[in-house]
């Protein structure tokens, strides 16, 4: 697609090319008509024609590049030039018509081939001196203006310059972090649909990094879980207290003493929920106020009561509630392996 300035600059051309095509056939009928009348050949009309071929040529210049593209002849500080020197000569130009032109030979007893032929100059030489001269402003100021994107505007052609096609920059993306869990109060109101674009896209990814970290943490295993057979009552940290005996603890046990002590995980009823051992909850667990309804009246008064016993001693151990499963390293004192 070619570009919309070169098409621009075309018609100007075009126009130049027409109206300098008029000045040049009424200059010529002026010249012959003020020879045959007796008159001296106007300098005007001369002038006018050494203008018009001189656009012509500079016109072929500037169009040549465009059929043989390795003849550089529309260089853009040599067109601002010529466009430049040709527009001041036109101006002159039509200055000299209007000053020398129909006032003084269109009398009475004048030639009406002088006076026709200079009252069609006026208007032409005008309008194509304004055409001329605004295409010098366009290309000036357009080739400023380009010249901050393109530092080497000025060596180059007017075919090789990529006229008013600035790079356009991309829309930016809506960054969305999971921590970032403060929003701008405009944003509130819009949908969550932007963050569910392309969810087919993004799920195999995600799922796949989640299996990855589930096996690399899996592979691995706690430092507590690689302590195996160990002997409850027996084994560290319910190891036997005498003082005539020493402790005998298991091989495993005692080769790796750096590593954390093993969880004692307890025997649970189908029927319990949630972890035994806290005196605490065991009592709140045997309350009468989850087995019997209460009124209004009472909501909260189970929460002032003081129904477990007060702690006497701390260095004795804490009684064991009623539904206790756990079995004290006295009892099994005497037992084997």
């Amino acid at each position: 697609m070619q570009n919309i300035f070169l098409v621009i600059r075309s018609v100007f051309f075009a126009l130049l090319i027409n109206l300098n095509l008029l000045t040049l056939i009424f200059s010529a009928w002026n010249i012959s008509a003020s020879s045959v009348a007796g008159f001296s050949v106007p300098a005007t009309s001369i002038f006018i024609i050494f203008e018009s071929c001189l656009l012509f040529a500079c016109v072929a210049l500037a169009l040549v590049e465009l059929f043989r593209p390795q003849i550089k002849t529309s260089k853009i500080p040599f067109e601002c030039c010529w466009v430049a020197l040709l527009s001041v000569f036109e101006i002159g130009a039509a200055i000299s018509v209007i000053a020398n032109g129909p006032i003084m030979l269109c009398r009475e007893k004048s030639d009406w081939e002088i006076c026709v032929s200079v009252s069609l100059l006026v208007p032409v030489t005008w309008l194509k001196s304004l055409i001329s001269f605004s295409y010098f402003l366009a290309l000036f100021f357009t080739s400023m203006a380009h010249v901050r994107d393109d530092h080497e505007l000025w060596s180059k052609t007017m075919y090789t310059v990529d006229w008013f096609n600035f790079p356009r920059a991309s829309p930016k993306q809506p960054q969305g972090h999971a921590d970032n869990w403060e929003e701008k109060p405009h944003e509130e109101e819009k949908s969550y649909s932007r963050y569910l674009d392309d969810i087919e896209s993004t799920s195999s990814r995600k799922l796949k990094a989640h299996s990855i970290d589930i096996r690399s943490a899996t592979d691995i295993p706690a430092p507590w879980a690689r302590v195996n057979n160990v002997i409850r009552g027996v084994d560290a940290p319910f190891a036997k207290r005498d003082g005539g005996m020493s402790t005998q603890t298991s091989p495993r046990s005692t080769g790796d003493k750096t590593l954390p002590l093993t969880p004692i995980y307890m025997k649970m009823q189908s029927s319990k929920t949630g972890t035994v051992g806290s005196r605490f909850i065991e009592k709140f667990r045997e309350s009468r106020v989850l087995s019997r309804s209460e009124t209004p009246s009472q909501y909260g008064s189970h929460f002032m009561t003081t129904d477990y016993p007060p702690v006497i001693d701390h260095d004795l151990p804490i009684p064991l509630p009623r539904l206790s499963e756990w079995v004290r390293a006295d009892a099994l004192k005497g037992t084997k392996r």
